[in-house]
């Protein structure tokens, strides 16, 4: 195989390296937590996965992997203190460049502030800490950490497309997914292929987070990327 079609990305765990082809997006997943954090793979059924194939990991604090999808790739990786279907995720789909598209979802559930960012802008997420606020009703507290405090906070509006966020997700609406057809947190097919997460409160902030911490129930006007949203609802399932 040609040196100028392959690199290779070195992750976190020691003599472990995956292939990374020209054509590929790549995912950089950072970790400012202050704490180490796990990470967890999932791909749609029918998709192409992850080069390598990558298996659960730790990613300690400070330190950053990185994972390749070719074209045709739809998936996610879950972030949290603990394993938990519920944590805080990075999704995606790519077919190309171009046609790439990529967000933070607490529409399961809220484990860690995550941020994405493209070409030196926050694409999606939230970097607010939204444990300080106190995960109670509607939403409950799902998972502990191995210190006995929550680590995951379930999402009550999971099953309500057209939200609002309950007051838990409120302060991150609109920047990072935290119900269904929050379509504010997408920003449509992007053309960069590098993509970096920020896991932590030190990550850059998105613009949005600031914006809707007070949430309307009034419906959401209809999106000029409606075609783009309607696309994340199908491959991500909702």
């Amino acid at each position: 195989m040609l040196a100028s079609t392959l690199a290779t990305v070195l992750l976190a765990l020691p003599f472990i390296s995956l292939p990374v082809f020209a054509q590929d997006m790549t995912i950089a997943v950072t970790n400012h937590y202050g704490v180490a954090v796990q990470l967890s793979f999932g791909v749609n059924a029918g998709f192409p996965g992850f080069r390598g194939n990558p298996q659960a990991t730790t990613l300690d604090d400070a330190a950053t992997s990185t994972y390749a999808v070719p074209s045709g790739w739809a998936g996610r990786i879950n972030v949290g203190k603990i394993d938990h279907p519920d944590n805080s995720k990075i999704e995606g789909s790519f077919y190309g460049a171009g046609n790439g598209d990529v967000d933070v979802s607490y529409v399961d559930g809220y484990s860690v502030p995550i941020t994405c960012s493209a070409g030196g802008e926050v694409l999606s997420g939230c970097n607010i800490e939204l444990m300080d606020r106190g995960c109670n009703g509607p939403d409950y507290v799902s998972g502990w950490g191995s210190d006995g405090k929550p680590a995951v906070c379930s999402n009550s509006m999971r099953g309500n497309p057209d939200g609002p966020a309950s007051s838990f997700f409120a302060p991150c609406a609109g920047a990072a997914y935290t119900f269904p057809k929050d379509d504010g947190a997408n920003v449509g097919m992007i053309k960069e292929t590098q993509i970096s997460c920020c896991i932590g409160t030190s990550c850059a902030a998105s613009p949005k987070q600031h914006k809707r911490d007070i949430l309307s129930a009034k419906a959401h006007a209809p999106s000029l990327m409606a075609r783009s949203h309607k696309f994340h609802r199908q491959v991500h399932g909702q």
